[in-house]
């Protein structure tokens, strides 16, 4: 009677220890969309290759995060997970029993904890990742391929709190990087490793950051940036100045920052700029009018008197939408 304890309570262990290790993307998913999903949903590689079924491609991380299956820690809202836990009569099955479906229980078993911990394609650490290029500049991320994303620096990012998501699904390639419930534990440091996907970023949320001047340096180098959100950080004049070779900034949120009127020459040299917020900040009316003549198709909100609030989404600031 003792012995059979001895081993029900080896077996409890060994089952509770296997249930909370990670499961690992490379090793044990793909594998399993790559026999039974992959033949119908594999990603155009050259133009003579058929589009994917659905236009969803399940053959690569970006295809998956970009396809609109996943719901991040929650596998019975994920399209992903739904499809390929339905009966074996039921029409929408995925796979269907006539090509590979269904799935074992052990298969779909592995894809519902694998969404339900996080659907991480690698680990969180930065252990995989290369050594930052100390020469990089807005210049030289400009001149790079626009290719998939590095999945270990999204992982990494991730795994310090940010969200980061595709800006369209169709452009997959070009992300969006925020910290939503983390931002009070975002240093400079952890700026610095956006600087991975340097190639992909072109919106950038690092409102209540703790971010520096210093800090700026970083943001600097993200050469395709489209959306800058600056707001409520400790940033001022000295800072703005690394970020003078962001050529393609459409939208600028520098509301309760330090800046003064001796940032608005640089700002004016955004020719694309399409919205800047300045509320909040030491930007005078007369540096708010100066810029407006140097960027005359830019909206540009300095403060919440009536001039300003002709502006639709005055009361969101934060938003990228203009």
């Amino acid at each position: 009677m003792r012995l059979n304890l001895i081993i029900l309570s080896i077996l409890f262990v060994l089952h509770y220890n296997g249930g909370a290790q990670e499961i690992d993307y490379k090793k044990q998913i793909a594998p399993i969309l790559a026999s039974k999903c992959n033949s119908c949903h594999t990603a155009k590689k050259k133009e003579s290759d058929k589009k994917p079924k659905a236009g969803l491609a399940l053959d690569t991380p970006l295809g998956i995060r970009s396809g609109g299956v996943l719901e991040v820690g929650d596998a019975l809202s994920s399209e992903l997970y739904v499809r390929v836990s339905l009966p074996k009569n039921a029409e929408d099955l995925m796979p269907p029993v006539d090509d590979g479906g269904p799935l074992s229980s052990r298969e779909i078993e592995l894809i519902k904890k694998w969404i339900d911990d996080g659907a991480r394609f690698s680990s969180s650490d930065a252990e995989g990742l290369s050594k930052l290029d100390d020469s990089l500049d807005a210049r030289k991320v400009l001149g790079m391929p626009v290719r998939e994303p590095n999945v270990d620096a999204i992982s990494h990012l991730e795994g310090i709190g940010a969200t980061i998501t595709p800006v369209s699904v169709a452009l997959p390639e070009y992300l969006s990087i925020e910290w939503i419930s983390t931002y009070h534990k975002i240093t400079d440091k952890e700026i610095e490793q956006t600087l991975h996907l340097a190639p992909n970023i072109v919106e950038l949320d690092l409102s209540r950051t703790k971010l520096t001047n210093e800090g700026l340096k970083h943001v600097g180098k993200l050469g395709r940036l489209t959306h800058l959100n600056l707001s409520r950080t400790g940033i001022d004049d000295n800072g703005i100045k690394a970020l003078s070779e962001l050529k393609s900034l459409e939208w600028l949120n520098l509301y309760g920052t330090k800046i003064t009127d001796a940032s608005i020459p640089i700002i004016a040299k955004y020719r694309d700029l399409k919205a800047v917020y300045l509320w909040g900040s030491s930007v005078s009316d007369e540096g708010a009018s100066s810029l407006r003549k140097s960027l005359p198709d830019a909206k540009v909100v300095r403060d919440t008197d009536a001039r300003a609030n002709r502006f639709n989404d005055l009361d969101e600031p934060n938003r990228f939408d203009f």
